[in-house]
């Protein structure tokens, strides 16, 4: 298999971290293959799982295999037992991952499988209550994972199910459609379910509405306050203080209307707020939002990679590499891994780029 060559250099803005961003190993640890719109989970023993994603510029083929981080190298991995993009991998509390979804091809139906990582293979995990892809997938407090919306075909869905480490169930449906939005667990223990687009068989149309979603009880109830505006490939994260920060997104699907804005959202009052820009617009970045062990939030996608703490963002790299779609896993030293991703024109690349964000 040829190895894409990896093409990084990257510089830290005066005043920004202590030390620079640094390629990881030699240029023959750039990842074995080129991947977009895959997912990096990070394992208990400190290795990194990268499955799936876009294999080919234009997403025209998909991934089936994954490879794994490990001691600064990609490594091969296991074999997926079905191609996949846009899907999500969720760490489970046995230390396993949940790999659900996803497209198995650009022009195939959302797949309605699941599987799992054991740390050494895929097994099989069943099969979901809905076909899906551009959905979310959030662990609960209770260790289940529940997952929300996406898209089963053209039409955006508005059903969600759980995964209780057996297999799946339906749980209660949202109260209209949604894909390509945010999710993020809240302290309270209730899911914030954000932004999107609502595609039907009768058009798209963008979202500027948010839902909670309470395990407790089952239930969802609609949020009171709106986003400024509709928008939609945006991400959600949870803060330390109970709040929740919406991360960028795009109004409309041009270039122009990509995000560099952000949102604070307090339970207690059911608002959104304004929050902190960052210093460029991101858009497809549901994989490239990490809570740190410290509680702050690092942001990639895009050109580099920002850190969100006390109220603002702090440039911690930047790269010559566009990423939209990228994957990102935060590493035992105080590092973030960035893997892949693709750039404006859907060239997809193998490069990486690990970030030291250790606490101050």
């Amino acid at each position: 298999m040829r190895r894409v060559p990896l093409l990084l250099v990257a510089v830290v803005l005066a005043g920004c971290v202590d030390d620079p961003p640094v390629p990881v190993g030699p240029p023959e640890a750039a990842m074995r293959v080129a991947r977009a719109a895959h997912t990096a989970t990070p394992l208990p023993d400190g290795r990194v799982l990268i499955a799936g994603g876009c294999a080919t510029d234009g997403c025209g083929e998909t991934q089936s295999t994954s490879e794994l981080y490990v001691d600064g190298r990609f490594v091969a991995g296991p074999a997926l037992a079905e191609a996949r993009f846009n899907h999500t991998a969720t760490a489970l509390p046995d230390g396993r991952v949940l790999v659900a979804g996803g497209f198995p091809g650009e022009t195939s139906a959302p797949s309605g499988t699941a599987e799992i990582f054991t740390g050494t293979t895929f097994v099989p995990a069943g099969t979901m209550t809905a076909r899906r892809a551009n959905h979310t997938a959030t662990r609960l407090p209770d260790g289940r994972v529940l997952l929300v919306g996406g898209v089963s075909g053209r039409a955006a869905l508005a059903t969600a199910e759980v995964f209780d480490g057996t297999g799946f169930r339906a749980v209660a449906p949202l109260p209209g459609p949604r894909s390509r939005h945010g999710a993020a667990l809240l302290a309270d223990g209730r899911v914030l379910v954000v932004g999107g687009q609502s595609a039907t068989a009768h058009g798209v149309g963008l979202l500027d509405t948010a839902l909670l979603y309470d395990p407790a009880r089952d239930a969802w109830q609609e949020v009171p306050g709106r986003l400024p505006m509709p928008s939609y490939k945006l991400a959600a994260a949870p803060l330390p203080d109970g709040r929740a920060l919406v991360v960028g997104g795009q109004t409309a699907d041009d270039a122009a209307a990509r995000l560099a804005t952000t949102l604070l959202f307090d339970p207690r009052a059911g608002r959104f707020t304004p929050a902190a820009s960052m210093a460029e617009p991101r858009y497809k970045i549901s994989d490239a939002v990490v809570a740190l062990p410290d509680g702050r939030l690092a942001v990639a996608g895009g050109y580099g990679v920002e850190v969100y703490a006390d109220g603002r963002f702090e440039v911690a790299a930047r790269g010559t590499v566009e990423r939209q779609y990228p994957a990102v896993a935060p590493l035992p030293d105080g590092s973030v891994l960035v893997t892949g991703g693709y750039d404006d024109r859907t060239r997809v690349t193998a490069t990486v780029l690990r970030v030291p964000v250790r606490a101050r």
